[in-house]
């Protein structure tokens, strides 16, 4: 019986298509379980990346006010503060792949940056695309 089964498999060449579905079958299925999620990664690790780039402008951007502060050019909220105004003053070295919104405070008196808020798709419900998070938008 052992030499009938061991002369089976030495002419067996291959594998059936059974075998073949079967397999094919089970990786469909750990795809369809893996790519969700991949994708759900991909999209925290850019909202990182977006909070990551908020941080870095917003502290340019107060670097910039308190500059112009000491310069006597402070003008509260009408001061326009962008990013290419942060790269030209040599704050930021390069242009972030993020197009954030630069707030200023509205006091002449306090060369401060109230907030930074951008568009995106990739924020954790209930989550604001805001830096810092914390405040409260008074305007």
């Amino acid at each position: 019986m052992l030499k009938n089964l061991q002369a089976k498999l030495k002419d067996q060449k291959g594998f059936s298509l059974v075998e073949l579905i079967v397999v094919i079958a089970i990786m469909v299925i750990l795809i369809a379980m893996l790519v969700p999620n991949v994708v759900g990664y991909i999209k925290k690790a850019s909202w990182a990346t977006e909070q990551n780039g908020a941080a870095t402008v917003f502290s340019a951007a107060q670097t910039y006010a308190t500059d112009l502060y000491t310069a006597n050019k402070w003008s509260g909220s009408t001061t326009s503060i962008t990013c290419q105004t942060l790269i030209d003053a040599e704050l930021l070295t390069k242009t972030p792949t993020v197009s954030y919104t630069i707030v200023p405070v509205s006091s002449t008196d306090t060369p401060a940056i109230d907030y930074i808020t951008w568009s995106s798709s990739n924020k954790p419900d209930g989550a604001e695309a805001r830096y810092p998070m914390n405040q409260t938008n008074g305007h």
